[in-house]
């Protein structure tokens, strides 16, 4: 039988390291969806299993927490696991292991199943009861749960984009990455020489469609802390919130 924690193995090429020589909070990020689709597919749950359902996962809430990231040329282990399932959402957690074993990272996801036809959230346990054999309580994932992310109130800046066809993935929507990855864009690339990402949180409140033209407004909580609040027109797609600390 398989175990109910998934461990699955990553090599830090060059092409996605930045100019520190360390991957990136998006390609973290890529590893962590990688891992949970493994860890889904081996268990009979992922994509190909269930959109003979209709079906398709969403990640809802992320949060990503590292005290180092790992460089160039160097081997990381994600592992991934259920922490519980209700009606509408499961919570995955993620620790990221170093080559010499140390676990440099934690993440908490969300995610909720769709019809992909109605959009309509389903009811899980009723839809996959064998998934819940996979619920690991015990183990801990030792970063806070996400707190709320609220809407920017004092724009400081805003930047706009449109939806183009390298953001859409295979659910016809905005790529859960891309969403990140146009966050990060926002910052100067001084402020990537001085600091590096400690904590993210974002979560998802819209699908971001093909043509859609966004906006993201910022607004800063503190010199470290700041709240990037994408949106179309006046209604949030996603919130962000980054905490900073100094290389």
């Amino acid at each position: 039988m398989l175990t109910k924690t998934g461990s699955f193995k990553f090599h830090i090429e060059s092409y996605v390291c930045d100019f520190t020589e360390k991957a990136t909070l998006t390609v973290m990020t890529n590893f962590l969806m990688d891992a949970a689709s493994n860890h889904a597919q081996q268990r009979n749950f992922g994509y190909e299993q269930i959109s003979k359902d209709n079906a398709a996962w969403v990640l809802s809430r992320l949060s990503v927490q590292m005290e180092e990231y790992p460089g160039q040329n160097q081997d990381l282990t994600v592992e991934t696991w259920i922490e519980a399932v209700s009606r509408f959402s499961s919570q995955r957690c993620f620790s990221f292991i170093n080559g010499s074993g140390k676990a440099i990272g934690y993440a908490r996801t969300v995610w909720a199943a769709i019809d992909i036809q109605t959009r309509r959230p389903i009811d899980i346990p009723a839809w996959r009861p064998d998934m819940l054999q996979y619920i690991e309580p015990g183990k801990q994932c030792p970063i806070e749960k996400m707190s709320k992310i609220p809407s920017v109130a004092d724009v400081e800046s805003g930047m706009g984009y449109t939806v183009r066809y390298s953001d859409i993935d295979i659910n016809k929507h905005m790529n859960s990455v891309k969403y990140i990855e146009h966050v990060i864009n926002v910052f100067d690339l001084n402020v990537f020489k001085e600091k590096f990402i400690r904590k993210f949180e974002i979560v998802y409140l819209a699908e971001g469609m093909f043509g859609d033209k966004l906006k993201l407004y910022r607004q800063h909580l503190s010199e470290d802390e700041c709240i990037i609040d994408t949106k179309k027109g006046e209604d949030s797609v996603c919130r962000s919130r980054i905490i900073w600390n100094k290389h």
